[in-house]
């Protein structure tokens, strides 16, 4: 997957990078469903951890909206750690350090530090999101080497999974103050992921169990040396559980007002679009549209601005699709509800075309087919912002569209027409119903989840 050589980077919807050969794998910024664990006041959740072999300095404070660390007294270094334990995660956050100390993202940490570290090693001849064996056998992944300067960079020979960017690209990819890294971390043995300002750097499988199934997230300062009058700073923590059972809500969601949908047992608080009961009953834990009788089905009531997160599976050969802001749900005789609503497309197919998985219907191509093969599981997060709406799919940031710029009658702000009869997007209704569709085949919806945004109709 090596690049191209390019003076500049152009990020888009989706991170798109020019290449001879493929492009990178691609994140976005942290999801849309990323609940906070640090509350940029204060070290509420956090602790410093007294027995690392890095030391135990106290120097970890809030400053800016951001956790702060240094060593407090000459190579004295340390780690504050996550109150919680946590198994399968993905983690995100910005980090603005100073160059020169050697740092790092724990993840399932000991109280003693061992852990899977994301390495921050912000320094010449360091590292960022490579992945180190912190006390467990010092095991190192890493696939660049950071030089004298943060710009620039040294592409180093690890063919298990090649640097993403050349160091041309870096000297333009990498912000001069503020950058996003993020990590996912499941299994045990554990694959690790990593991410920089949403591209891959490193995917990375362990062999065998070294750690238990949950610990900290942690941040450290290394010890030794002298590093006390340089400081690195986090902000933007954020964390998704991928291990919460199916159809619940994990205390990370809870918290912020997340609400579940449906409970995994019964259709309670759900119907038809034409608002009778479905003539098919829950599926092992899931909402199975197909054959329940109408065209969707949908919650009972209506919904503003909001955060929608699902997980599906499809069936060989499938057609559906999740619908929002679907208003009037009654239509005229011969009309299709369909036609009242956006609806992010799920298809059987690996293109990635205006009626493609990701797609806003007819609106809006994704910027490439992230679906998985027919039978597994997929990730879908969905964002109704007044204009926005924005579709996420498996990690990644597909599709979006503002409706404020969708002012022409059955056309696309490019010009182009769209099949949607008499449409000016930009005044449909900023409320409706959410719909899963029945489009003639078998799909499965589980752990459907909203954040309303400005609750209204969401009580």
């Amino acid at each position: 997957m090596k690049l191209a050589n390019s003076s500049s980077i152009i990020v888009l919807v989706c991170v798109a990078i020019a290449s001879a050969q493929d492009k990178p794998k691609t994140c976005p910024q942290a999801g849309s469903d990323f609940a906070s664990i640090f509350d940029g006041k204060t070290l509420k959740g956090w602790h410093i951890s007294t027995k690392t072999g890095h030391g135990t300095t106290k120097a970890w404070v809030v400053k800016d909206d951001a956790i702060t660390g240094t060593q407090d007294k000459p190579g004295n270094g340390g780690i504050v750690i996550t109150d919680e334990q946590y198994g399968d995660f993905e983690v995100s956050l910005e980090m603005g350090n100073d160059y020169g100390p050697d740092s790092g993202l724990f993840l399932r940490s000991t109280e003693n530090g061992k852990c899977y570290q994301a390495m921050i090693d912000y320094h010449n001849n360091g590292n960022v999101m490579g992945v180190y064996g912190e006390g467990i056998g010092g095991f190192a992944a890493r696939n660049f080497q950071t030089l004298e300067s943060p710009d620039r960079i040294k592409v180093l020979d690890y063919p298990e999974f090649h640097c993403p960017l050349t160091p041309e690209q870096w000297k333009t990819f990498w912000k001069k103050d503020w950058n996003q890294v993020q990590a996912r971390i499941t299994g045990n043995p554990p694959r690790v992921e990593t991410w920089i300002n949403g591209i891959k750097f490193m995917d990375w499988t362990d062999t065998e169990k070294r750690l238990p199934d949950k610990g900290g997230i942690a941040l450290q300062v290394h010890g030794g040396g002298d590093l006390t009058k340089q400081f690195v700073r986090y902000r933007s923590i954020r964390v998704r559980r991928l291990d919460t059972p199916d159809n619940t809500l994990s205390p990370e969601e809870k918290a912020a007002g997340w609400q579940l949908l449906f409970d995994g047992k019964t259709l309670k608080g759900w119907k038809t679009c034409t608002m009778q009961e479905s003539k098919v009953p829950v599926d092992n834990g899931c909402i199975q549209p197909h054959g329940c009788g109408a065209y969707m089905m949908v919650p009972e009531r209506e919904y503003d601005d909001f955060i929608l997160s699902l997980d599906f599976k499809i069936s060989k050969g499938c057609n559906s699709g999740i619908f929002v802001r679907t208003f009037p749900i009654k239509v005229k005789p011969g009309e299709d509800v369909g036609y009242n609503g956006l609806e992010m497309a799920i298809d059987d197919s690996t293109g990635a075309g205006m009626h493609d998985t990701g797609a806003i219907y007819d609106l809006v191509a994704p910027c490439r087919n992230a679906m998985k093969p027919v039978g597994q599981w997929n990730h879908a997060v969905i964002t109704c912002d007044a204009p926005r709406i924005i579709v996420e799919l498996n990690g990644e940031r597909v599709s979006e569209m503002n409706l404020d710029e969708w002012t022409q009658v059955e056309k696309r702000p490019d010009g182009s027409t769209h099949k949607f009869t008499g449409r000016v997007w930009k005044n449909h209704p900023r409320h409706g119903y959410i719909g899963l569709q029945d489009h003639g085949s078998p799909c499965w919806f589980k752990s459907i989840k909203l954040l309303p945004l400005r609750p209204k109709r969401a009580g």
